[in-house]
């Protein structure tokens, strides 16, 4: 049929120059529009169906206009995205923190997480044997999935090195809350004598002991309006100007040990002398810190380089020991007894790293770890001295892709006009230096 077609148009002189016509008049047309957009076209049907007045429009014009229009549902989403932009921006300062273009965001992540745990018995102080572990290092694979800063995701071990491993975290403007808690069978280490690795002694091999890392800790940022802890963690923000913030917290931390009935007898029966017949043992902290925490960006938020430390004075200590009766002595349920701390007071610490990348405004690529930090060591004159060092260790890798309805879009469909840039705060209206809000608090105007 279409090599009919062609020979009978192509000996038609009629058909022939009727295609070539139509073909002319729409390469013009096309061109027309590709440099001067929809409106000439519009202009051009009016002139030619005569309806070239404004007061007398064609109605096939208008039905194309009312198509064109968004419908409900898409108004309503924009309101809500709106309403939710506004509210993340409420009491920041734009010409430091932004959001980014997209509000929908999906991560693929990549990382691991480990334990080290040292434990003394002082038993002899002249010469302390220790327990070195160290958890295998996890490899886990993931994704999240947030809109608007808010969402969630799941990663699994690929390894197979922790039989439990959450971290949930939630942050806003001025507040985060983080939960991390490891659980791992999975433990390798030595004996030393004296700070010195005796390969004479008996090692720790896999499935002889169980070890479990808990910490819950909440932080407010005193320079929130400039200082953003989300844009490094969470990609939630964007951080276009260096700023730092001293950061108050307050955290619960508890390091579990308890030594497994399916060790070789052997073994742990050596492991229950050393620690002096103890069978498991939990230690439980609470601590108020104060720390500090740096966004710096060289070119307007396309490079973070995000650091932030904090000192945590521990105030609460207590630790529970499980252990096993001498022989003939027979008592109900697990025997335990309280381990009280040598100091009422002792401090310890954490640290974060991060570094951001925003390729463009729909690819980033980020990279953190954190430590955290445990120890304990026990009163003298209890029924055992025993002295814990424990660090408890993640890093991670990703990369996310931002898509959606951008921001600009979003005040295109409901009618609102670009906003104004935000005052400068390097003016004289501030009560503090410069370098004071820019590093430490915000000003109270």
């Amino acid at each position: 049929m279409q090599i009919f077609l062609a020979k009978y148009l192509h000996k038609s002189d009629f058909f022939c120059n009727f295609a070539r016509e139509l073909m002319k008049r729409f390469l013009h047309t096309l061109l027309l529009a590709l440099l001067t957009g929809s409106a000439p076209l519009a202009a051009m049907a009016a002139e030619r169906t005569g309806n070239s007045d404004k007061s007398n429009p064609n109605p096939r014009i208008e039905q194309q206009k009312q198509s064109d229009k968004p419908s409900k549902a898409a108004v309503f989403f924009c309101m809500v995205s709106d309403k939710v932009n506004q509210f993340q921006l409420h009491g920041l300062d734009t010409n430091y923190i932004t959001l980014p273009e997209y509000n929908w965001r999906v991560a693929m992540t990549t990382g691991g997480t480990g334990i080290h745990a040292t434990y003394t018995p002082l038993i002899d102080p002249a010469t302390p044997i220790s327990l070195l572990s160290q958890t295998t290092p996890s490899l886990e694979l993931g994704f999240n999935a947030s809109y608007c800063g808010y969402g969630g995701g799941y990663s699994w071990d690929v390894l197979n090195a922790y039989t439990t491993n959450w971290n949930l975290s939630f942050g806003s403007m001025f507040v985060g809350i983080e939960f991390l808690r490891s659980v791992s069978t999975n433990l390798t280490g030595n004996f030393s004598i004296a700070g010195t690795v005796d390969p004479s002694l008996d090692k720790l091999n896999k499935g002889d002991m169980r070890i479990a890392q808990t910490s819950l800790s909440a932080w407010y940022a005193l320079n929130a309006a400039h200082y953003s802890h989300n844009a490094a963690t969470k990609q939630g923000y964007i951080q276009k100007r260096t700023a730092g913030s001293l950061l108050l917290s307050i955290g619960y931390m508890s390091s579990e040990m308890s030594i497994l009935d399916s060790a070789k007898y052997i073994r742990e029966d050596y492991l229950m002398t050393l620690f002096d017949g103890v069978k498991g043992m939990v230690t439980r902290q609470v601590a108020l810190g104060i720390g500090y925490g740096i966004n710096y960006t060289p070119n307007k938020g396309k490079l973070l380089l995000h650091a932030a430390a904090s000192m945590q004075l521990v105030c609460y200590s207590i630790n529970h020991v499980s252990y096993v009766p001498p022989a003939g002595v027979y008592l109900p349920g697990e025997p335990q007894y309280m381990l009280r701390p040598e100091l009422p007071v002792h401090v310890t610490g954490n640290m974060r790293a991060a570094v951001c990348w925003e390729i463009n405004k729909w690819v980033h690529l980020s990279a953190w770890g954190q430590v955290n930090h445990l120890r304990f060591t026990s009163k003298a004159g209890d029924m055992s001295t025993l002295n814990i060092n424990n660090w408890h260790w993640q890093a991670h890798l990703n990369i996310g892709v931002r898509f959606g309805a951008g921001r600009k879009h979003i005040r295109q469909v409901l009618g609102e006009p670009e906003p104004k840039a935000a005052p400068d705060t390097q003016d004289k209206q501030s009560k503090l230096p410069l370098w004071v809000t820019d590093f430490f608090f915000s000003s109270m105007k």
